[in-house]
């Protein structure tokens, strides 16, 4: 046939290889720019940057490892977290919501004492798990002598009790089995009935802390006058807790201590003291835990081994031959493209699920505007793939969505 016979008198089938091989042409050098990505990976020679990141990433996971680890230790041996976030036995929700329903002025507070408003005439502090910063015992100690009702729902020892004057008392006798004794006034106003499980009692040398209720552990509330406000401390924070506030007259005891003295000023529940508002980070956590010290051991003999491995201070390393790159990698780099490309729908499947799990959390997962919308996203990941725009549209109105069910329920 014309133009299958080469020029040279070659047969037929050796000149028809020819097209085919220049075809080859521009897929390898379609694969020159994917060689510097693929190649090094593929031969494990990543640049030094990429061992650097390594590096850290690996110091990092360790230092988080360990961190959580020691706060999962903590947890199961120390008691839980009373904060108005927790719906366990021992948090305070139930109270938080409790006091909004009888419509009165509670708010979280998530800052530093130091910023303490004016306007607020008390604030709860229960159990922290974070002890005061600087210069936050003199702001409050300033804000309660203008006025203001500081009440500490504290286990003993503890550096705000022993700021204002208290300090634990143990029980002289395990076989005292006294019951409870009331001082009558407007905080055991309608108390008969304390169910405590145990805590370390209250005790002062200072005269002005007047003592309301005593048990077999020692004192239970103090109360004293200071400046013109006033300072409440209670041994056991347990009385208030979700699993406590129903039992005997402790919800009575709330009501008295957290409104005798609150006026027309909002009550304020802090929750900076348990980790809320506060800029940490795992290496602020890690300086303060124990395990510091061995980690660092544990780094310095990993940045040696490091520097044994690489170039630089080790051995000297024949340099390594590059694999000869076939038109295969550019097809399989291709075909990561097409891959990726499925990443979007991917992303709104994960963008769903998270919407789902926080509106559960706020209690709004009923809503039949949000449920509406949430089915519209999930049928749209069957239907077709989408484009980044419509990948950002549609995650905006996800957010919306629960805003608007929060919203609405608040």
């Amino acid at each position: 046939m014309p133009g299958m016979v080469g020029t040279d008198g070659g047969s037929p089938i050796e000149d028809g290889v020819s097209p085919i091989e220049d075809g080859v042409g521009p897929i390898k050098n379609g694969v020159g720019p994917i060689k510097n990505e693929v190649g090094p990976l593929k031969n494990g020679k990543s640049p030094a940057r990429l061992k650097i990141g390594i590096l850290w990433g690996l110091v990092f996971l360790a230092a988080y490892g360990l961190v959580v680890f020691e706060a999962r230790q903590k947890g199961e041996k120390g008691s839980v977290r009373a904060t108005t976030y927790s719906a366990s036995r021992g948090g305070y929700k139930a109270l938080y919501l409790w006091l909004r329903e009888l419509d009165i002025p509670i708010n979280r507070w998530s800052k530093s004492l130091r910023e303490l408003p004016q306007e607020a005439s008390s604030i709860l502090i229960a159990d922290p798990e974070v002890g005061p910063g600087r210069g936050e015992l003199k702001a409050l100690d300033l804000w309660v002598k203008n006025g203001g009702t500081l009440i500490l729902v504290v286990r003993p020892p503890n550096v705000f009790l022993e700021y204002f004057g208290l300090r634990a008392e143990r029980p002289k006798s395990k076989n005292n089995e006294r019951e409870v004794l009331f001082q009558p006034g407007s905080y055991t106003r309608g108390v008969e009935r304390i169910q405590s499980k145990g805590h370390s009692g209250l005790n002062s040398d200072r005269p002005e802390w007047v003592f309301h209720l005593r048990d077999k552990w020692g004192g239970l509330l103090a109360v004293k006058n200071h400046g013109k406000g006033h300072v409440i401390a209670l041994s056991d924070p347990i009385l208030f807790s979700n699993g406590g506030l129903r039992e005997g007259d402790h919800a009575a005891l709330g009501l008295n201590l957290l409104l005798t003295h609150r006026g027309e000023g909002s009550l304020l529940v802090d929750e900076y003291h348990h980790g809320y508002g506060r800029a940490t980070s795992v290496l602020s956590h890690l300086g303060q835990s124990r395990t510091f010290a061995p980690f660092l051991h544990g780094m310095v003999l990993l940045l040696i081994l490091w520097a044994g491995i690489g170039r630089r201070f080790g051995p000297p390393r024949s340099p390594s031959r590059e694999e000869t790159q076939t038109s295969m990698a550019y097809f399989k780099a291709i075909g990561q493209l097409f891959q990726r490309a499925e990443a979007r729908n991917l992303a709104l499947e994960t963008s769903v699920r998270w919407i789902q799990d926080e509106s559960k959390k706020l209690l709004v997962d009923k809503d039949p505007v949000f449920q509406k919308k949430i089915q519209e996203e999930k049928s749209n990941l069957k239907k077709r793939k989408l484009t980044d725009r419509e990948l950002l549209l549609q995650v905006r109105a996800l957010h919306e969505a629960l805003e608007a069910a929060r919203r609405k329920v608040s």
